[in-house]
This record gives C-alpha cells, sequence and structure tokens, in this order.
C-alpha cells in the first residue's frame, strides 16, 4: 500500500503544510509508505509532481489524501479517476472577491469553489477542518456526509519553544499589547483591528499597542493598512512584524494581553488554537470558522470598532472573568487540539477509510 498526500503548494509553516506534514509523520510512525505530490514545495522534502499521482496510486489498497483550498485541477481529476482508496481534506476557499486586483488569485478560487462541487458529488470520503467547510460541502450536496478532523498544527510544538526574548524587547513596559495573528490580506480584516484599537485607545488606555504578526503578500493592501493607521493617528503605536521564527512567535504571545480575531473569513483559524494554549484570552468577530473552533474560549464581539474596543476592555478589566476564559481555552486546547488529540481522531477515520 502506498499513500499519496496532494496539494498544490506544499510550504513550511503554513496552515496547510503543517496538516500535511502532521499526516504524514502519523502515517509514517505506524509504518506506511507515504509519498508527497505537488506543483509547487519550498520544502527540503522529496515531493512528486501532481501528474504522477495515476503512475503512483495505481493498486485498489492505495490511499489517496486530497488537500483542498484551492483550484487543483489534477489533485480533482485523481479524487474523481484514480482506482484507490481516497479521502478530500477541505480547507475552504476563501472567495474570490476578496482579491478582486489579482486576477489570476480570483479565477483559481473560483475555479477551486466549483471544484468543491465537484468533489461534494464525488462517492469518497470527505473531511473538514471545521463544522463550518462541513456545512458548505453539505449545502452543496445536502446530507452529505462529511467528518470533522482538525488540522495539525504547531501549537504543541510552541509551546516546547523557548522564546525569543528579543523579539519582545520594549514589550515588556506594562503596556497594554493587543496581538493580531495572520497576513495583511483583505480576508484577514486588519483594518477593523486597527480601528478598534484606535477606539480602544482613545477611550480607555492611550498607552496601548497593536503588534500584527504576517507578511504583506498584497503591496497595495499593505499600503492601505498603513494610510488608515496614519490618518487614525496610531501609526507609532502599531508594529507589523513580517514573518516570524517559532520562537519570536512564542515570544510575541506571551506579551500579548489579547489576541484579537477580526478576519472576515476563516476556514479554521489556527491562531485561536495557538491562544488556548498559551493561556491568552481571545476577543473575536463570530464569523466563518471563528465561533466552531473558538467555542467558549473567546468573547465575541460585533463587527465594528465600539464593540470590539468594549471586549477587549472587559477582558483587561475583570481579572476574574479573565481567568475563566483562560481555564475554558485551556481545557479546549486539551480535549480538542492537541497533537494527540488529532493524532486520535485522525487515526480513527483513516482506519474506517481502508477499511471501507
Amino acid at each position: 500500500m502506498t499513500i499519496g498526500i496532494a496539494l498544490p503548494t506544499l510550504s513550511a509553516g503554513d496552515a496547510i503544510g503543517n496538516d500535511v506534514f502532521g499526516m504524514t509523520r502519523h502515517l509514517r510512525t505506524r509504518g506506511y509508505d507515504v509519498e508527497l505530490f505537488a506543483w509547487n514545495c519550498t520544502v527540503d522534502e522529496p515531493v512528486r509532481l501532481l501528474d504522477e499521482l495515476p503512475k503512483v496510486l495505481n493498486r485498489p489498497d492505495d490511499v489517496l489524501i486530497y488537500h483542498h483550498s484551492i483550484s487543483c485541477e489534477p489533485g480533482v481529476r485523481a479524487i474523481e479517476r484514480l482506482n484507490c482508496k481516497k479521502a478530500v481534506k477541505y480547507h475552504n476557499v476563501t472567495p474570490p472577491e476578496f482579491f478582486a486586483d489579482n486576477p489570476e488569485l480570483v479565477k483559481r478560487c473560483t475555479d477551486g469553489l466549483k471544484e468543491v462541487g465537484r468533489l461534494a458529488k464525488s462517492n469518497v470520503t470527505i473531511w473538514a477542518d471545521s463544522e463550518f467547510n462541513a456545512r458548505h460541502v453539505q449545502d452543496l450536496v445536502p446530507g452529505r456526509k462529511v467528518a470533522e478532523l482538525p488540522p495539525f498544527h504547531q501549537a504543541d510544538q510552541l509551546m516546547q519553544t523557548a522564546p525569543d526574548a528579543r523579539s519582545a524587547a520594549g514589550l515588556d513596559d506594562w503596556s497594554t499589547t493587543l496581538l493580531v495573528v495572520g497576513r495583511v490580506a483583505p480576508n484577514k480584516n486588519i483594518p477593523l483591528a486597527i480601528k478598534a484599537f484606535a477606539n480602544y485607545r482613545n477611550r480607555f488606555d492611550p498607552r496601548a499597542r497593536l503588534v500584527i504578526v504576517g507578511d504583506r503578500p498584497i503591496p497595495e493592501h499593505a499600503k492601505e493598512v498603513d494610510a488608515l493607521a496614519n490618518q487614525l493617528g496610531v501609526a507609532s503605536q502599531t508594529f507589523i512584524t513580517g514573518k516570524v521564527s517559532t520562537a519570536q512567535l512564542k515570544a510575541l504571545y506571551l506579551c500579548a494581553d489579547v489576541l484579537l480575531v477580526t478576519s472576515f473569513h476563516e476556514g479554521f483559524c489556527v491562531p485561536l488554537v495557538e491562544a488556548m494554549g498559551l493561556r491568552v484570552p481571545v476577543v473575536a468577530v463570530p464569523v466563518a470558522a471563528v465561533p466552531f473552533t473558538a467555542g467558549d474560549a473567546a468573547r465575541f464581539a460585533e463587527a465594528t470598532p465600539t464593540s470590539v474596543a468594549d471586549e477587549i476592555q472587559a477582558v483587561i478589566a475583570n481579572a476574574e472573568d479573565r481567568e475563566n476564559q483562560l481555564n475554558r481555552g485551556r481545557a479546549r486546547y486539551e480535549s480538542h487540539f492537541t497533537t494527540d488529540a488529532i493524532d486520535r481522531r485522525f487515526g480513527m477515520l483513516f482506519d474506517e477509510l481502508i477499511a471501507g
């Protein structure tokens, strides 16, 4: 038996890459032969081209696990046509309207959404990161069976890593630090975080700061974010780090008083899990998969600067409520999202796949 795990691009440190490597580790630990397939690879790992899937997985007892998050015709076609056991891991496709200035990305997201319909209609196993993703599949094909399977992630590694104290230099002065973890991209809705931050400084704490951990993949949008911070008078208290190491990210979490999640769209939202594990309070706007991942571990706010600022203040001002929230988050992390918990869930679902 050969197990193939396929996706368009395999990158270290991103959410889908972490999930692929978690599955690979689990299966190889159990003695299975695992091959990885991708168009592009930015990691030091042997990876075959997607076009090789039919040549490698050609026996009925072989297994294909295809990760879907954007258009990938070879992966979808392999799911539809290969004569082996097959499963789709559905991470959600970002709606194309968030990338209106990038025609190529709009097309890939549009085509990726159409391919979800093809995958939903195929007679294969589907695993979804969250109940939100599962509902999307079931909206296309009512009654379609979809199993929930949280993605493997780096939170356990994050907790075991020593923080890089240099990354937090200047953040240990007792000022309130608000943290956002995510790319400066339209779907992450960083402007709402900046507006809420400005509102919070004006009404509650003029010494607060905002740290945004993520790269700037769309220069035009990043310039708009910079302009907004300048317009609201908070540019000198807003810090965008770019990509960081695990040790640097650990240090920034440990300095944070609140994690803000203001995204328009999330298929799972790994930073929520990281915050639960590291006992950082969360204030979030409950859209897409966010309420399904966060459960009772977050304080939820309406998508307005005033509402988000009010919830930040509620976290900062009430120590007892904050401690209860942190305890709920840690308990949710332990029961749902540790590597051991995801290992057990994935192992059970994989055994069902090969038995069926």
